[in-house]
């Protein structure tokens, strides 16, 4: 029998892409789906999806992550209905690529929270009652690329994603004795609706030609699906899903100057590529 098969999993960000996806192959695995998202509409078809599948969703119920009140009301009616959730995957995000000259107070406290405090409220109204149950489970965060090396024009959103790893990190070590495992996966390009969503502070003719070339490396979220599953089963820690960003990542902790080389070049792309409006 699937280690997984029958497990309550809460997954954010459900309506599309990465948690869209991994809704779908946790449903067909017999898992006990909690979804939400913003989108009631794009929710409402990921339902449909798994349900004629013959997956098992107990509620799925629309809000914004970042309201804490609607976090709390969502998770008082998981623990009442079907108690202690034994995974938690923290997908739901936005994005933004801006200068920081360029950045409004607004733009700062949307990504900041939708990114972390979502994430935080998840962590906050699920996993004290997974430790109260005493059955152990995982804990999964989608940071990003972001969140582990210093891409240009990211800074709101790497400080996020950033804060991500480090909360994965510390809940790593505190989480343990509780058997409860935790898993921070940073995902490069995924060709996901966010995409196209993402908003971007330059000339408009300069973001569609970066769209197409970030489409055009991306993996889909159906891959990132099968390597957060395959994080859950193993227990891993720090999953990396590109080649590229893992030998970048391991410049930065083993060679730093070579990395300072290539963030300055990645920057001057970055630069010339999405050309600002004047």
């Amino acid at each position: 029998m699937d280690m997984l098969k029958g497990k309550k999993v809460f997954i954010t960000g459900a309506a599309s892409g990465i948690g869209r996806s991994t809704a779908i192959a946790m449903g067909k695995m017999g898992c006990r789906l909690f979804l939400t998202d913003i989108d009631e509409n794009g929710l409402k078809k990921t339902d449909d999806v798994i349900s004629n599948a013959g997956g098992e969703i107990c509620l799925a119920r629309a809000f914004n992550v970042a309201d804490y009140q609607a976090m709390t009301a969502f998770a008082r009616e998981v623990h009442t209905g079907y108690g202690a959730l034994d995974i938690l995957i923290n997908v739901a995000g936005v994005a933004l690529f801006s200068q920081v000259e360029d950045m409004k107070h607004s733009d700062w406290e949307k990504v900041i929270n939708v990114n972390l405090w979502g994430v935080v409220h998840g962590i906050e109204c699920f996993v004290p009652e997974m430790i109260r149950a005493g059955r152990g489970g995982h804990i999964v965060s989608v940071s990003s690329t972001a969140g582990i090396i210093g891409l240009p024009w990211h800074t709101v959103y790497a400080g996020t994603k950033h804060a991500l790893v480090g909360i994965s990190e510390v809940l790593r070590y505190d989480l343990k004795k509780h058997n409860i495992g935790v898993s921070v996966i940073c995902p490069g390009a995924v060709n996901t609706g966010l995409v196209q969503s993402v908003e971007i502070h330059a000339h408009s003719g300069s973001t569609d030609k970066f769209r197409r070339l970030f489409s055009k490396y991306a993996l889909s979220p159906e891959k990132v699906a099968d390597i957060i599953i395959n994080a859950i089963r193993t227990r891993k820690f720090l999953v990396i899903t590109s080649f590229d960003i893992k030998f970048l990542y391991f410049l930065k902790r083993h060679f730093f100057p070579l990395y300072h080389l290539i963030m300055l070049a990645i920057t001057r792309f970055m630069d010339k590529a999405l050309k600002r409006d004047v």
